[in-house]
């Protein structure tokens, strides 16, 4: 009786908290990719965002995605490939107000995803 009321005790400790690990890791790693996107965001908005500027942001989400495979669906991962695709382009043709409504829709990916890590009543029931 004790043993087992020992290893349920354990067992759900290391849920928690392997819950709580994964909910800042992600959020740290989505942390960047928003930061990098912002920096972006306001060169298109001035109109001085080169090719260069998105491939550096491709590259960190590149480095980022390879730690979140593991835990993050890959529908959303290649969402946001799809959707980083799709700003490079345009901000090569030098469409900068279709490239900014790109952009804004991965900033909000990026503000969601973590969300549903998150140790909270909805997530968790």
């Amino acid at each position: 009786m004790v043993k087992t009321l020992w290893t349920i005790s354990v067992t759900l400790v290391l849920l928690v908290g392997l819950g709580i690990f994964e909910h800042f890791f992600v959020e740290k790693q989505f942390d960047e990719l928003k930061t990098a996107l912002y920096v972006l965001y306001d060169k298109i908005e001035d109109e001085t965002a080169q090719t260069t500027d998105a491939e550096s942001v491709k590259t960190l989400w590149n480095k980022e995605k390879e730690n979140l495979h593991v835990i993050v669906p890959h529908t959303n991962i290649a969402n946001i490939d799809y959707w980083l695709s799709e700003a490079i382009g345009l901000i090569e043709t030098k469409k900068f107000d279709l490239a900014l409504s790109k952009v804004v829709v991965l900033i909000d990916m990026c503000e969601q995803i973590p969300d549903t890590y998150g140790v909270s009543f909805e997530n968790i029931f």
